[in-house]
């Protein structure tokens, strides 16, 4: 489960056109999603805009290779 602190920065980020998250040091966190298939981490591989912000996500699995979509409350940052 993700902690709601990070789904706001997460959604805050994705309003904002970014698919990171920086820390006060500048380090940057990637969004993630995990497969459906496998449960594993799997990075943004294709985004839709309207604007500055995202609409739609595509994830894809760098293990089975499977292509999908994730609710942002299931989305985490690696």
């Amino acid at each position: 489960m993700v902690a709601s602190g990070e789904t706001k920065r997460i959604r805050k980020a994705l309003e904002t056109g970014q698919l990171f998250v920086a820390n006060e040091t500048g380090y940057r966190r990637f969004i993630y999603a995990r497969c459906p298939d496998d449960r594993e981490a799997s990075p943004v591989y294709r985004q839709e805009r309207v604007g500055q912000g995202f609409t739609r996500l595509l994830f894809r699995c760098p293990i089975c290779g499977t292509q999908f979509e994730s609710p942002i409350k299931s989305l985490f940052l690696r």
